[in-house]
């Protein structure tokens, strides 16, 4: 490989792109297609005016993996249409692995719909956080790094948050334990934090109040 990073994606990877004019906004997307020296994903919505108001072909791209999250320096060097419209984005430098930060991650049981590989399951969380969920769906064979989508209502918003499966196991006969890793962003991250915050509100209360008394 001419650049090491670029072998670590697959077809159909999520990915997230931040333009370099843009850092704090990032833009989901998803791999279409790898060669050597490049990779093609689905230009992002309203990425590319972004890009084109900046004066740069710059791209930071960044996908998950079981290590934690990889950021890779691009250029844009094409865009190619072929159905719907790609970029075709070549590595600059070495991809950067950013280590998993400790997220705050609180009990609670909420109903989710877990679509792993396309396949649709309903489960419920063990725990959440807003680096991904713990989740109980009925006993399947899940590979670790399948694809997956959360759905879910938290704080009122509903949410869908493109991951990967860090690990699955069996508990027991009719059920699986799976932990999702996810980067969420935008409206979903908000609805997470949210949710988190309300959630560690409500234990401490709990904690606080008299023994014995009735609420």
């Amino acid at each position: 490989m001419t650049e090491p990073g670029i072998d670590m994606l697959t077809l159909g990877t999520p990915v997230l792109v931040r333009v370099a004019s843009q850092h704090a906004h990032e833009y989901s997307s998803r791999i279409e297609h790898v060669e050597v020296d490049s990779v093609e994903i689905v230009a992002p919505v309203g990425a590319s005016a972004a890009l084109l108001a900046s004066g740069s072909r710059d791209v930071e791209l960044s996908w998950l993996s079981l290590r934690g999250r990889y950021e890779q320096h691009c250029e844009l060097i094409e865009h190619v249409a072929a159905g719907a419209r790609l970029w075709r984005l070549r590595p600059t430098r070495r991809p950067v692995l950013i280590q998993r930060r400790r997220y705050v991650r609180v009990t609670a049981s909420v109903p989710v719909r877990v679509f792993v590989d396309g396949e649709d399951m309903a489960g419920t969380t063990v725990d959440v956080s807003e680096g991904g969920f713990r989740v109980r769906v009925p006993r399947r064979t899940i590979s670790e790094l399948a694809h997956t989508t959360v759905q879910a209502t938290l704080s009122g918003a509903q949410i869908a948050v493109p991951g990967y499966v860090l690990r699955s196991t069996d508990i027991r006969s009719d059920e699986t334990e799976a932990v999702i890793a996810f980067q969420a962003d935008g409206g979903d991250g908000e609805a997470i934090r949210r949710f988190i915050l309300n959630t560690r509100l409500r234990a401490g209360a709990a904690r606080s109040r008299p023994d014995g008394e009735l609420h």
